[in-house]
C-alpha cells in the first residue's frame, strides 16, 4: 500500500524491521551498549539487513524462511558453501548462525 501511495506523489515514514529506525529505537530502549546487542531472526532481509544497518550482531537461524534455500532438514546445520552462496545472493551476511531455535 505503501509503495502504490508513493508511486501516486505520497509521502511514506517506514518503521519496523528492516529500518534502522526501529533497530536504533530498540538499542535505546534496552539501554544497553550495541555491542552487548544482538538480533536473533530467520530473515535474511528483515532481520540481519537491519541488525547490520545498526551495527550489532546476528544470530540468523537457518531453519526458518530460508531452510528450502540452503536444502537443510530442520534442525540441521548447512554446510559452508551453501551458506556462503545464500549470503552473496541476499547481499547480508549474519555474525552468527544456529540452526534452529526453539523455547521451552
Amino acid at each position: 500500500m505503501a509503495k502504490s501511495y508513493e508511486e501516486m506523489g505520497g509521502e511514506c515514514t517506514y518503521f519496523g524491521k528492516p529500518h534502522k529506525a526501529h533497530f536504533e529505537a530498540c538499542i535505546r530502549q534496552l539501554g544497553l551498549p550495541r555491542e552487548k546487542v544482538a538480533h536473533v531472526g530467520d530473515s535474511l532481509h528483515h532481520d540481519v539487513a537491519g541488525a547490520n544497518a545498526s551495527n550489532i550482531d546476528s544470530v540468523f537461524v537457518a531453519g526458518g524462511v530460508h531452510r528450502e534455500d540452503l536444502g537443510t532438514d530442520l534442525g540441521s546445520v548447512p554446510d559452508r558453501t551453501s551458506l556462503d552462496e545464500l549470503f552473496a545472493a541476499e547481499g547480508q551476511t549474519p555474525t552468527h548462525v544456529v540452526p534452529l531455535l526453539k523455547m521451552n
